[in-house]
């Protein structure tokens, strides 16, 4: 069953406009009128609604019933990554989503090459961030994990001892 964002709060019995995005990709993915679909709206809610209209340019759906399964990780895991050059920082960003990360916080390193300014720093945000969706909606999670801009700058390594069990 096709899993969409939809950050609304949705209830049963309840018939929702679906945005623009949603429309094309249930288009591309060819699914019809009557089948049902899921809706999350990354705070750990999921309903599954039937298609009730879907024409080209609109779709609607009827929530059906609210799902109360629990999909995340019961470690609680902040991810604090360098922002990386080229795909490798959208390919990290979606593993470590769909491994199932808490929190996300890129950081500006001293020998990071990227360096984020101004409007590119925005859509580069914004892509992120629609990759992190599109990671929870393949993955199966509810919950959109926090994304948080970066504003640290390490400037010194620091030492860090691990400790393993044994």
């Amino acid at each position: 069953m096709p899993r969409f964002y939809l950050p609304e709060n949705l209830s049963v019995g309840q018939t929702v406009d679906l945005p623009d995005n949603i429309v094309r990709h249930l288009n591309v993915l060819r699914v019809r009128p009557n089948e049902n679909i899921t809706l999350f709206d990354g705070k750990g809610k999921a309903h599954t609604a039937r298609l009730t209209v879907l024409e080209k340019h609109r779709a609607e759906a009827e929530i059906l019933h609210e799902d109360t399964t629990d999909n995340e990780s019961p470690l609680n895991i902040t991810l604090i990554q360098s922002i990386s050059s080229g795909d490798r920082m959208d390919f990290t960003l979606q593993k470590s989503v769909e491994l199932g990360v808490t929190a996300i916080q890129p950081v500006i390193s001293e020998r990071c090459i990227v360096r984020l300014d101004g409007e590119r720093a925005a859509k580069r945000l914004a892509r992120w961030q629609e990759i992190v969706i599109s990671a929870c909606e393949q993955s199966g999670r509810n919950t959109v994990p926090p994304y948080c801009p970066s504003s640290a700058t390490v400037k010194h390594s620091t030492k860090c001892r691990l400790k393993a069990p044994g």
